[in-house]
């Protein structure tokens, strides 16, 4: 699926910044805070389409 042009603009200025980066711990956390931040967004896409089709999570998110 093809991001919206809004996102690929976000998504272009990230990679232009990673790309002027050298430091190695700088980008080493960078990877592990977008890591995070992936998962907790499928977490709470899981939950939300748990919710709309009235079925219980697997891990619910924030309890």
């Amino acid at each position: 699926m093809p991001l919206p042009l809004n996102r690929e603009f976000t998504v272009t200025m990230h990679e232009r910044a990673i790309d002027r980066c050298e430091d190695l711990l700088e980008l080493r956390d960078m990877a592990k805070s977008l890591l995070r931040i992936w998962q907790l967004q499928v977490s709470m896409s899981e939950a939300y389409g748990a919710e709309l089709l009235n079925l219980k999570p697997k891990d619910s998110f924030g309890g």
